[in-house]
């Protein structure tokens, strides 16, 4: 088996991109589920600075990145990491530009994205969806019942999934959702005033 840059691949790895603000259950079972479907040695959770698609966060992109770190230690996921690539880069968080440093920085592994339905019916509308379709192999996740719509040139996976979380709903009523988040999290929400905990 070969790289899609013609590089023999050793491994394969996911990254899962997101505001993460706050990080919660739905998003960790997402992770559970594309590792159960498809063959990963590591998914690494990645926190943009900013979304382009979003003007801001209500918590920082330091609290997000280590509210992830908590969640994954509550939940002992294993073979799960969390970078600040896109963190330290500042400004707006492009995909593909995340894709091609962590593709020139480990050119043997075959690097997958794990994306909602959702977004995955807007991918062409991404910044250069053209690099994004010729080097990752999408993990979409579906619910029950959902199609996932398919593009011509483009790999992917369609990955059973239902959690009811929503990052929309905790912000909105932090006290309303605590079985969303895991104690850690909730805790540190607490301490820092997030949320309106």
């Amino acid at each position: 088996m070969r790289a899609m840059n013609g590089e023999s691949v050793s491994e394969s790895r996911a990254i899962f991109g997101g505001s993460f603000d706050p990080v919660h259950l739905g998003h960790l079972r997402m992770a559970t589920a594309a590792m159960e479907v498809v063959s990963l040695e590591e998914i690494v959770f990645m926190p943009c600075f900013v979304s382009p698609f979003k003007e801001s966060t209500m918590a920082s992109a330091g609290q997000r990145h280590h509210m992830l770190n908590l969640a994954i230690k509550d939940e002992a996921l294993n073979h799960v990491s969390v970078s600040d690539l896109e963190i330290r880069r500042e400004g707006p968080s492009y995909s593909w530009q995340t894709a091609k440093y962590l593709i020139e920085q480990e050119p043997r592994v075959k690097w997958h994205w794990i994306i909602g339905s959702d977004q995955w019916d807007s991918i062409e509308k991404w910044a250069n969806p053209a690099f994004l379709r010729d080097q990752l192999h999408f993990l979409v996740l579906k619910r029950q019942g959902q199609n996932v719509q398919e593009r011509e040139g483009w790999e992917f996976t369609a990955v059973p999934f239902n959690h009811p979380a929503s990052s929309t709903e905790i912000r909105a009523d932090f006290s309303s959702h605590l079985e969303w988040v895991t104690p850690a999290v909730a805790s540190f929400c607490e301490e820092s005033g997030l949320y309106g905990a």
